[in-house]
């Protein structure tokens, strides 16, 4: 029988640990049996598996507070597989475009994406301009299918002090991935170390806040296992800023997907339904571009 061991979290904004200032929007609702690296794999399904999900009455944050420890964690994000390999295209537009202006006045030296996946992100930074492109993926099977050109560059294992050097990159990307770490600030703050003096970084997480996330409540897919801090547009700057840097914007994520991408994702009711009517429709395949409570956020060191 699977037994983990769990640590507990508080929020990241005030020293009150009083549980009744924390109180459980939402109850754990799996068994330690039920958790596999296919469930913590990039852009699956949601089985709707979560801890218990709480919010600080002081600061709003919403965030998982027992969690399994970081060798557990680990453990299970080095198995985990890429499931999107469909969709890349799709998310290099969408995630470069907001900084498609930014960048032209932007030195294009080096570059690091933090949990890179099979690089997809890599690609499109060297195919616009970026010299030197870095990755890290604590799974093993992405960099095994990364671009050649890109596949030695990129680190398996976890992203942390000490792994590249201070003052060393031009840009710093990470996107869907501050939302799952234990210690969000102390990423932060490496990535300030490693960024040089003017150096930029470009984040892309799950607003919990948007309208998706305040209509299905638990059924959300931002309501997940995976995720152990939960941000918004007021919280996020405030975090970046304790780690050193200066907010430049703070904004909304158009995502562009095919329809049936969307009906696979959304917690919708009589899905199989849907999917016949749209197929009948001839729209299964179009693509639909919205915001589905991705916010960016755009800093300077």
């Amino acid at each position: 029988m699977v037994k983990y061991k769990y640590v507990t979290k508080e929020c990241l904004f005030c020293p009150d640990t009083d549980p009744e200032n924390h109180p459980i929007l939402y109850q754990k609702n799996f068994k330690d049996e039920d958790l596999n690296a296919e469930i913590f794999s990039a852009r699956r399904t949601t089985e709707h598996f979560h801890y218990d999900i709480v919010k600080c009455q002081k600061t709003g944050l919403v965030f998982s507070r027992y969690i399994l420890d970081d060798a557990a964690l680990n453990d299970l994000y080095k198995d985990s597989v890429v499931t999107f390999n469909d969709q890349t295209e799709f998310i290099k537009r969408d995630y470069w475009k907001p900084i498609a202006e930014y960048s032209k006045k932007w030195n294009k030296g080096k570059s690091l994406d933090i949990g890179c996946s099979n690089g997809f992100f890599l690609e499109c930074l060297k195919d616009n301009g970026y010299r030197q492109v870095y990755g890290v993926e604590p799974g093993e099977e992405p960099k095994a299918i990364a671009r050649e050109d890109i596949k030695d560059n990129i680190h398996t294992g976890f992203y942390g002090p000490g792994l590249y050097e201070k003052d060393f990159f031009d840009l710093i990307t990470c996107f869907q991935t501050l939302d799952h770490l234990s210690d969000p600030l102390g990423m932060l703050e490496t990535m300030y170390e490693n960024s040089v003096p003017g150096g930029h970084v470009y984040m892309i997480m799950h607003n919990s806040k948007a309208l998706q996330a305040r209509v299905f409540g638990e059924k959300s897919p931002i309501i997940d296992v995976e995720h152990i801090y939960l941000f918004n547009k007021e919280n996020l700057p405030l975090l970046c800023k304790k780690a050193g840097f200066k907010v430049i914007s703070v904004f909304d994520i158009t995502s562009g997907y095919p329809f049936n991408y969307w009906i696979r994702m959304a917690p919708l009711p009589f899905k199989k339904l849907w999917i016949s009517l749209f197929k009948i429709l001839g729209i299964y395949n179009k693509i639909l571009p919205f915001n589905a409570g991705n916010m960016g956020i755009i800093l300077e060191k």
